[in-house]
């Protein structure tokens, strides 16, 4: 497993510190970046220090919600994990 999480669903006014503040109960979020993917959504990066930490966020099986909204949470393509 990866240090690193992709975040779809939230909306698009929400910031980078916004995204991290959902992170920190788990850990130590290393960065966290927001950018658009090619369709124009919103997706959020979030590098966690630790795959431990990745692990701990998937198995809380958290619903994570902002403003009503149910947050999407994957791990990267198999091509971009090997890179961590």
């Amino acid at each position: 497993m990866a240090s690193k999480i992709y975040v779809s669903g939230f909306p698009p006014s929400y910031t980078q510190k916004q995204l991290r503040q959902i992170f920190v109960p788990f850990g130590n979020v290393k960065s966290v970046q927001v950018q658009r993917d090619k369709h124009g959504y919103f997706i959020g990066v979030v590098q966690m220090s630790s795959p431990e930490e990745v692990e701990h966020i998937f198995g809380a099986q958290q619903v994570f919600q902002v403003e009503g909204k149910h947050l999407d949470i994957w791990e990267p393509p198999d091509s971009e994990a090997a890179q961590n």
